[in-house]
């Protein structure tokens, strides 16, 4: 990625970057979905004020205290067996682990088969007869870089309060951990990729608010690239997809069939559970560094002019080049590298893009100061608040069909270079427009070809707003000492649930093995979040949005963007009308 000076916001190469903010609503019926509405971020109608509960999900996130004193068993025990009259309806386990366990999927009999026995393990307990169900189990085995630790969902918040409110939540502070996640779902919830191109680099693709009414289908997909397991397993990536079978007279599953794979999809809702609704919210840690501008003069991602704040045509990069120095002297911190944001926003949005914008502003307006010009002074106050002001003006935009684009060069040159601004191209496969594969939505197409698939940026007429994602003043390594206390803590609230999936920053120029796990601690504490699943990497999710279309003909994709801000969380939740508690969690429990 390519950084601003705050001196002369010239353009270096630097790091990489993490995801945005996105909430919606949507309202199912059974067994199928019902439309799709698109309300990211919106307040639900009033009609739709009813009391929801999550519906559970039989996973969990399992982070162990010491990573050289672990082994398989120790995390395997905290693996909770699915209930015999469920066995058949959730014959889909899925099971992430971190690159400091990735070793254990090398060989079967050390980690996986030992996990499926233990997730299926009612299917050979049944006193009325010795014989297992007959069930055909797939199991999704992948490698991602970090896991979530989850965050409480507030007691006395409604389910809809709760996720409406993290789109402006500080972004997490830890870096993920290190651990293994598992999840088991029904069959339909798994989606094969079998036509996609060959790629070195390997992906989830997460499918959210996919439903069938009326011969419509409609979903969004999250794409969640895998970790870099070269050191670990000698590959690229790895992602291994198999097939098992309880074996009548041994007691043990025997393995059909596997495969190595580099992409493969999973439908965050399979169309067998009792779900009546999906809510889902994206947090991008962004603050805005001007109002948005209508784009005067551009070609394919390189923007020559705006309409600045006068009404007057000025170059690109002007304001930028005028404002990053702002920002930093405001903050009372010294010129440095920096990375910068690009909100590509339809016209059609702008009187609402700049509302919002304002708005938030005017927060930090004080009584006294009621009716008087204090633009230039509360832009100062937005960017030394401490914590950030973080707000959802940019996941709003992306559910209303804006795009988010790092910002990759700009500034300074001569001629007809002056005043240039350079944002990240999107990759947009050709498969993205045609049909599907076995169900998967086109986009997971990878092009071998990258430079042959980019798409125009932004037109004549878009408006383009800047962000930054500042960094709060607080001493990392004070972070880093207190986070196993944390998580111990953390992980003792029976209230966590649902999916997680975000960004971290990159840990290239890391030591490895520096963090508190890798010491070899004599505690045996594992810190259990259950009813969770997710993970977390180091490149951006890639966000993809389609508008329902006909049953069995996908329809096009209306937007694509990379989230790509460190440290952005999406989350989602599975909802029933409420008719009781929801089913207790139970605590975590020191490995026996």
């Amino acid at each position: 990625m390519l950084l601003l000076v705050a001196r002369q916001w010239q353009v270096l190469r630097g790091a990489p970057a993490v995801p945005s903010a996105l909430c919606r609503s949507q309202r199912l019926s059974r067994p199928a979905f019902a439309a799709t509405t698109r309300s990211y971020a919106q307040h639900s109608k009033p009609d739709e004020k009813k009391p929801w509960q999550p519906v559970p999900l039989n996973g969990a996130i399992i982070i162990p205290t010491s990573i050289p004193n672990t082994q398989p068993a120790d995390l395997i025990h905290f693996i909770k067996p699915i209930v015999r009259e469920r066995i058949t309806k959730e014959t889909f386990c899925v099971l992430f682990v971190t690159p400091a366990f990735a070793p254990w999927l090398l060989k079967d009999e050390i980690f996986l088969q030992q996990a499926l026995a233990r997730a299926y393990g009612e299917l050979w307990k049944d006193s009325t007869n010795e014989n297992p169900i007959d069930v055909h189990i797939q199991a999704l085995c992948a490698v991602v870089d970090k896991l979530p630790a989850g965050r409480r969902f507030k007691s006395r918040a409604t389910v809809e309060d709760e996720i409406m409110c993290r789109t402006k939540l500080p972004p997490v502070a830890e870096a993920g951990f290190e651990g293994i996640a598992y999840v088991t779902l029904p069959d339909t919830a798994s989606v094969s990729s079998s036509g996609t191109a060959p790629s070195d680099n390997g992906a989830v693709d997460f499918i959210v608010n996919e439903g069938t009414t009326n011969d419509s289908v409609s979903n969004d997909t999250l794409r969640l690239p895998l970790a870099n397991t070269v050191f670990q397993t000698g590959t690229r990536t790895t992602m291994m997809l198999s097939s098992w079978k309880p074996h009548h007279t041994t007691g043990r599953l025997e393995l059909i069939s596997k495969m190595n794979i580099s992409h493969h999809g999973i439908r965050i809702t399979g169309r067998d559970r009792s779900v009546d609704r999906i809510m889902s919210s994206l947090s991008i840690p962004l603050v805005p560094l001007t109002v948005p501008r209508r784009v005067e003069g551009c070609m394919g991602n390189i923007i020559r002019r705006v309409v600045g704040a006068e009404g007057k045509s000025v170059t690109a990069s002007s304001e930028l080049e005028e404002i990053v120095p702002q920002f930093f002297k405001s903050r009372g911190e010294p010129a440095q590298t920096t990375t910068a944001w690009a909100l590509v926003i339809p016209r059609s949005l702008t009187d609402t893009t700049n509302s919002r914008t304002m708005r938030l502003l005017a927060k930090l307006l004080k009584k006294s100061e009621k009716g008087q010009n204090k633009r230039d002074e509360l832009w100062g106050r937005l960017w030394r608040s401490e914590p950030p002001l973080w707000n959802n003006l940019a996941s709003k935009a992306v559910a209303e069909g804006a795009r988010l684009h790092r910002v990759l060069s700009g500034g300074g040159g001569w001629g007809k270079k002056a005043g240039l601004l350079s944002l990240d191209p999107v990759p947009a496969s050709d498969a993205a427009d045609q049909s599907s594969v076995d169900g998967f939505p086109g986009m997971l197409g990878d092009p071998e070809d990258f430079a042959s698939t980019l798409t125009p940026v932004v037109h004549d007429g878009d408006l383009i707003q800047f962000f930054i994602s500042p960094k709060p003043r607080i001493d990392a390594a004070g972070k880093e000492v207190n986070s196993q206390e944390k998580l111990s803590v953390l992980s003792k609230d029976n209230t966590w649930w649902g999916w997680e999936l975000g960004t971290i920053p990159s840990t290239l120029d890391s030591m490895p093995g520096g963090s508190w796990q890798h010491t070899a601690s004599p505690s045996e504490w594992v810190s259990v979040f259950r009813n969770s699943f997710g993970a977390l990497a180091e490149g951006g999710l890639m966000l993809t949005r389609r508008l329902p279309g006909k049953k069995g003909d996908p329809s096009p994709a209306i937007g694509i963007t990379m989230v790509d801000v460190p440290c952005s969380r999406f989350w989602a939740v599975e909802l029933a009308e409420k008719v009781g508690s929801v089913e207790d969690v139970g605590e975590p429990k020191n490995v026996e």
